[in-house]
């Protein structure tokens, strides 16, 4: 689980943990070792945290990673 906390400007993991600030955060999408779909990734300056992984019989990602980037930023960035 993540928490993009856009009040206080953070990135929170799955316990609460700050584990970077929102503007030094990006979303890609990166390929996956032993898969042919990819993965999504928060990326921050302490290196990239898997958000969701891709699956080619479902569960695909598609465009979550512009959508994520949107609804945390806004449509600016």
């Amino acid at each position: 689980m993540a928490v993009f906390d856009r009040s206080d400007g953070t990135y929170r993991d799955g316990v609460g943990q700050v584990v970077g600030s929102l503007d030094q955060v990006r979303f890609e999408k990166r390929m996956q070792i032993g898969s042919s779909s990819p993965k999504l990734v928060a990326v921050t300056p302490h290196g990239a945290y898997v958000l969701k992984r891709g699956n080619p019989f479902g569960g695909h990602i598609h465009g979550m990673d512009a959508v994520l980037s949107t609804a945390v930023f806004g449509s600016d960035r």
